[in-house]
């Protein structure tokens, strides 16, 4: 089950936890370059707070979704295959510093 934990106008994070790794999603409602930058804060932020890779599964067919994954951090992982279809795995890791 995806829980919201950032909720703004503009988009909505998720986590959800499953097989022991957190799984990110987001909800973009509307997109801009103040939006873009609102939107890394919150994810470095969420990043420190869970302290742990967050991963991200994209169907290779959604070249947009893969865009904004590396635009906002992301890194591919690994490829996946399931329900006959074809995913990579995004990871978002960083070593923080407080």
């Amino acid at each position: 089950m995806k829980l919201p934990v950032v909720l703004r106008d503009d988009y909505t994070m998720y986590l959800e936890l499953h097989d022991g790794a957190l799984w990110f999603h987001t909800d973009v409602h509307r997109w801009s370059q103040e939006v873009k930058k609102k939107h890394i804060e919150d994810l470095d932020l969420l990043q420190y707070l869970t302290n742990v890779p967050l991963l991200a599964l994209i169907e290779d067919t959604n070249t947009k979704l893969a865009k904004f994954a590396k635009l906002t951090g992301w890194n591919t992982f690994k490829p996946v295959e399931a329900n006959d279809k074809k995913y990579t795995i995004f990871i978002r890791s960083k070593k923080w510093v407080v």
